[in-house]
């Protein structure tokens, strides 16, 4: 890639990262703000559904807006957006006015995704190395968030921890500015309407839809786990480090965790590109269950190197549902798809907060994790169905299928 294609994945890769620094955030900080404003677990689930609801629905227009027009001015929207509603959430008075912020930056958040993605694919003449940096700007988030999160908010107060994370997105709404065009890609222009676009997708919309209905189960594991895994860890691991708040000790043990799914993404794109994806997704929710079994029975050591596991095995699953539905889309379709794809993990997932928070409240913390190996058996029956449709349509290898997936 040349220079100025770097610096535009650059900045597309730390905006990556910076979203699921402040997706993560929140339950984070969680313990500090169920202390100030007093309220329970179910009410705080409801809060992170909203949020999450709102990252997920945010998907479905930029998806679509990603395929017509520049997506430049896209992401320059989200990151001003997340610099705005980070303030307000952080100077939030009471808990009506933190909900209404936290919906405004879940929307500001979902737009990075479909937008992103396809602003790495038209801007890199080398996508594989574009999307690598994309990716890993977003891991480098979820794993460093919670401890950069947690030891802001132990130092300062939670709400600090909203207040700094807006200085670096207001900065790159400016990068994002400022960068101007001193190079012209035709890829960056925005696509019009054609005869081409009115493409059916009946040949593949059996597979789509068994890929969005896992994405789904995924996307409830995914925000159960990084709303309430800070609050768990800290509760069962009892650590104490020289006199070290739980905030912080929440965060660090977070992200030891959460740094082990960078090693299962690298290892799942090096499998991506030699074994089916299909084959990957049913390993990969076969290993997971057990895991998460184990993670609701453990406590100290052992619980922080299941959670290491699942965490490397879990994220595994990225690379290789992204690459099933670049798969199954025709390629002008492909921002819509992959709209719909965040809005299923995201949007739909979003809902599993609620949930376990009710049963959190009701039962205790560790069924949390017993409830998400049920959505996961649910993740290896959808995985198990989609290997079965795959294999039994032999027409999704002909030329005519590549022909119209190429289209």
């Amino acid at each position: 890639m040349g220079k100025f294609e770097k610096q535009l994945v650059t900045y597309t890769s730390a905006c990556h990262g910076l979203v699921h620094v402040l997706e993560l955030t929140f339950g984070v900080v969680l313990i500090g703000i169920a202390e100030e404003f007093g309220a329970g677990l179910f009410i705080f689930g409801i809060l992170a559904n909203i949020f999450g609801f709102a990252f997920g629905a945010t998907a479905l227009p930029s998806g679509y807006l990603a395929d017509r027009m520049s997506e430049r001015r896209l992401l320059i929207l989200c990151c001003l957006g997340m610099g705005v509603s980070s303030v307000a959430v952080g100077l939030s008075p009471n808990i009506y006015v933190l909900g209404a912020a936290l919906l405004a930056l879940g929307v500001a958040l979902g737009i990075l995704h479909p937008t992103g993605t396809a602003f790495v694919a038209r801007v890199a003449s080398q996508r594989g190395q574009g999307f690598g940096y994309f990716g890993t700007g977003g891991n480098l988030g979820i794993a460093l968030g919670p401890i950069m999160a947690g030891a802001i908010a132990s130092a300062l107060g939670w709400r600090a921890s909203y207040l700094i994370f807006a200085i670096p997105a207001l900065l790159l709404g400016v990068m994002f500015y400022l960068s101007g065009r001193t190079e012209v890609f035709p890829e960056e222009q925005p696509a019009t309407q054609t005869s081409t676009d009115r493409v059916s997708l009946r040949p593949v919309a059996l597979l789509l839809v068994l890929v969005f209905s896992a994405q789904v189960m995924n996307g409830f594991i995914y925000r159960g786990t990084v709303t309430f895994l800070p609050m768990y860890l800290a509760e069962r691991t009892n650590f104490s480090l020289l006199g070290v708040d739980s905030l912080l000790i929440a965060g660090s043990l977070t992200t030891i965790a959460l740094l082990f799914g960078v090693g299962g993404i690298l290892l799942s794109g090096y499998l991506v590109d030699r074994k089916r994806p299909e084959i990957l997704a049913v390993l990969i929710a076969l290993v997971c269950i057990p895991l998460l079994l184990l993670m609701g029975t453990s406590e100290g050591l052992m619980l922080i190197i299941f959670t290491a596991a699942f965490a490397f095995v879990y994220f595994m699953g990225q690379p290789v549902y992204n690459s099933l539905v670049a798969d199954y889309s025709p390629n002008k379709w492909r921002g819509r798809m992959f709209g719909i794809s965040f809005f299923c993990s995201f949007g739909f997932g979003s809902f599993s907060a609620s949930l376990l928070g009710y049963v959190a409240e009701k039962l205790s913390t560790n069924w949390i994790f017993w409830v998400i190996a049920g959505f996961q058996l649910l993740v290896l029956v959808l995985a198990i169905t989609l290997y079965i449709v795959y294999r039994s349509r032999t027409m999704y290898s002909s030329s005519h299928v590549s022909q119209f997936l190429n289209h």
